[in-house]
């Protein structure tokens, strides 16, 4: 780690387009200032702990998808949260579940997400919030939202805070972490919620 010594007003810049500003210094805090790319997703760190928990929780609660089933490969340029070495993903069909799907990655068949439309979890979902934080222009997405299944008999949780963007043409995905929202990472869906979701066609 590099360790630098700031003044109030003094600045640090990290390649060509992030620079960093000590704002203010005083009782026992600093504030900074960051100006940055706007695609960069800048965020406290605790805020990105819990989107890598959650990313685990889910990758290891999702049973085996069945054999043969037709699916469409995406690829996480970046990765996820706390599941950076998986970046290309078959997207499955969950059977008696068309509202669902499994993300399975292709690197570790075992490490499996299950999503669906961020809508149908929450309606009136950020859903514009969500795309401009991808930054994947123009194109056509979709975005879908994490959910985990837990092994005991509580109710499924879904991660609202760092919804999946994928762009329909590029087939290419983005984690967005949609920080200052007041989303959850680990939303619980009622049993009335569950419903939907198995039927939704």
């Amino acid at each position: 780690m590099l360790t630098l010594t700031r003044r109030e007003g003094e600045s640090i810049a990290i390649g060509d387009g992030i620079e960093i500003t000590i704002v203010d210094i005083g009782r026992g805090k600093v504030r900074v200032g960051i100006v940055a790319p706007r695609h960069m997703a800048i965020l406290r760190s605790e805020v990105l702990g819990r989107i890598v928990e959650e990313n685990q929780r889910a990758a290891g609660a999702l049973s085996p998808s069945p054999d043969g089933v037709d699916a469409s490969r995406i690829e996480f340029v970046n990765g996820l949260p706390g599941l950076r070495d998986h970046r290309a993903f078959t997207l499955a069909e969950v059977p008696g579940y068309p509202a669902l799907r499994g993300l399975v990655s292709e690197t570790d068949p075992l490490v499996r997400l299950l999503v669906c439309d961020a809508s149908l979890a929450m309606p009136g979902y950020p859903l514009e919030l969500a795309k401009q934080r991808a930054g994947l222009g123009d194109e056509e997405v979709a975005v879908a939202v994490v959910l985990t299944l837990p092994r005991d008999a509580r109710a499924p949780s879904v991660n609202l805070l760092a919804p999946l963007v994928i762009g329909l043409s590029s087939r290419r995905g983005e984690q967005v972490i949609l920080d200052g929202s007041g989303l959850s990472a680990r939303e619980e869906l009622a049993l009335g919620s569950r419903e939907p979701l198995a039927q939704t066609a």
